[in-house]
């Protein structure tokens, strides 16, 4: 269920990014600024959902000692995982799920170590020269020129002088830029997220920048575009040498001209590219809320500590975190066991398939007993009820104190209702 969960996320931030590049950078000139976006893209839809904001708050020092001015409660106990017997049938579709993405991302990853495989087996049967002071790998009867990180192989005899020319030009502009290390991430990409046509789309749009790139480069150079551009028609073939390379002839060819005839966008419109940052912060501030709401440690309570009244005492005040925290009889560990001792999966519960996080939230008075019990975060009835009714039996506690004498401490309890599948009789 991780995976899959992990997984949506991943996807949710590709389509976000690729709807975010196609209506605002797609149609840009600034190659060399689109090509460290897109690479971004990847990368930080793949990176975000391991990044808890608070949590990575709390980690720093600095900011700990910040919170704590502003009484924000940072102490929460280790999850208490209590699991049960569900239907076999109906906890086996997740598992299905997995098992078909494995299958197919195992296949296309195998796709790709074999183009990666045929490229040495290619370089075997070439030649290795040097062209206008380019180091390239003759391989007679080669039909489409490629590159693939330092290797150049083309046929040198199907072209002129002029024509050979730009074709280095070309790929050693992919070669020298590493344009194989976003092909490479582009393809991983797709076999990770197979089942998302917006990471194929992506995949295109972040190959077509490359070759606008390199074709740029060529341009820039002082070759002809109008010469230029017949020879690519002229080199248009169906095939290529392999889909892993960064190939002089690609068939979105029209796309490659008309960019190459394209006025240079202006750079006063550079300033679009900070619009990637709030799509950034919205993911984050996504993955942070629901890292909130389902993290297994240390979920977070963002309300701002106030007194706590009672009729018998109507000023206590109750700390968040104190210099000696309350502990339970045995330390955590004893705790985690205790509560799997006394916690009952309620049949009822397990019987509707429910699981998830129950929060619930006490106070550790100055005598060690538990009070003020409530639940911060619900999952059911059933199986709050369960967890109030454990808490609420709680042997005493060892007091917390600040200052040397024992006050009143918030503790938040995270209890995990795990279902598993139910076992099969032996026949």
């Amino acid at each position: 269920m991780e995976l899959i969960i992990y997984l949506l996320k991943v996807n949710i931030a590709l389509v976000l990014f690729y709807g975010t590049y196609y209506f605002l950078f797609r149609q840009d000139t600034f190659f060399q600024w689109k090509r460290p976006v897109l690479l971004a893209i990847i990368f930080i839809s793949f990176l975000y959902p391991a990044i808890d904001l608070p949590r990575q708050l709390i980690a720093n020092q600095e900011l700990k000692n910040v919170l704590e001015t502003v009484h924000i409660p940072v102490y929460y106990l280790p999850e208490a995982v209590i699991t049960g017997n569900a239907n076999a049938d109906i906890n086996l579709f997740p598992k299905v799920i997995i098992a078909i993405y494995i299958l197919i991302f195992a296949l296309l990853f195998i796709r790709m170590l074999f183009q990666i495989g045929t490229i040495p087996v290619k370089l075997r049967h070439t030649t290795r020269k040097v062209l206008f002071g380019q180091t390239v790998y003759e391989s007679r009867g080669m039909k489409t020129p490629f590159s693939f990180f330092r290797w150049i192989v083309l046929d040198p005899s199907r072209y002129s002088e002029t024509e050979l020319r730009e074709i280095l030009l070309h790929e050693t502009a992919h070669v020298k830029q590493k344009h194989s290390v976003d092909t490479i991430a582009a393809e991983l990409m797709c076999i990770l997220c197979w089942f998302n046509p917006f990471a194929w789309l992506l995949r295109t749009e972040i190959r077509m920048n490359l070759e606008f790139s390199a074709d740029h480069s060529v341009l820039a150079s002082g070759c002809g575009a109008e010469h230029y551009q017949f020879h690519l028609l002229r080199l248009t073939y169906p095939k290529a040498a392999a889909k892993i390379t960064n190939n002089f002839n690609v068939s979105l060819l029209k796309k490659r001209i008309f960019m190459m005839n394209k006025k240079e966008t202006s750079y006063r419109s550079l300033w679009k590219y900070a619009l990637i940052l709030p799509v950034i912060a919205l993911l984050l501030f996504f993955n942070s809320m629901f890292q909130t709401q389902a993290a297994p440690v240390n979920e977070m309570n963002y309300n701002r500590q106030n007194p706590v009244t009672t009729q018998d005492e109507p000023n206590r005040k109750i700390f968040d975190h104190v210099e000696a925290m309350p502990q339970f009889p045995g330390g955590t560990a004893a705790l985690l066991k205790w509560l799997q001792e006394n916690i009952v999966y309620p049949t009822e519960a397990a019987q509707k398939c429910i699981q998830g996080r129950v929060v619930v939230r006490f106070v550790v008075t100055p005598d060690g007993s538990i009070e003020d019990i409530e639940v911060k975060k619900s999952l059911d009835p059933l199986c709050d009820n369960e967890a109030l009714r454990v808490v609420k039996t709680m042997p005493q506690w060892i007091p917390g104190k600040q200052d040397g004498n024992p006050v009143y401490v918030y503790y938040s309890l995270p209890i995990v209702f795990r279902l598993q599948p139910a076992e099969k009789p032996v026949k």
